[in-house]
């Protein structure tokens, strides 16, 4: 029984220290997700974007930093700030992805409060926090 109960703590320890994987360019994954944050992005844009950075999953979360551009890769500036930035939040439940929030034109980490919203483990913050960190821009 402690074996058990050793090898079930063992995996909870593995699991709360995965590190997050860049999902890879020309993926399906990657292609459904920026499909599902597509039509929020161009409403917040005002115009049709590609998106451009760091697109990562932990788990059944994915979560993207980096810039919205438009066809020719230059920087769609958005809102009174002129910023580019921009972060998207999905979810997995029963193999289905979702999208969860979606903010472009983004001055800062807007992403803070999602744990608390989103009621989320500590886990979970930690490593949107060092996703965003380790941003490696990419261009889809």
């Amino acid at each position: 029984m402690r074996f058990l109960l050793s090898l079930v703590f063992l995996c909870f320890a593995i699991a709360a220290h995965a590190a997050p994987t860049e999902v890879p360019l020309g993926s399906e994954l990657r292609a459904h997700l920026f499909d599902l944050a597509r039509s929020p992005a161009v409403r917040q844009a005002g115009r049709p974007v590609k998106f451009a950075g760091s697109l990562k999953q932990l788990g059944n979360w994915a979560f993207f930093n980096g810039h919205v551009v438009d066809s020719a890769g230059q920087a769609v500036l958005v809102g009174d700030v002129k910023s580019s930035d921009t972060v998207v939040l999905w979810k997995q439940t029963d193999s289905k992805w979702s999208l969860v929030k979606c903010h472009v034109g983004v001055t800062g980490v807007c992403f803070l409060d999602w744990p608390l919203k989103l009621r989320s483990s500590g886990t979970f913050v930690w490593e949107v926090a060092q996703m965003a960190k380790q941003q490696t821009p990419h261009r889809k």
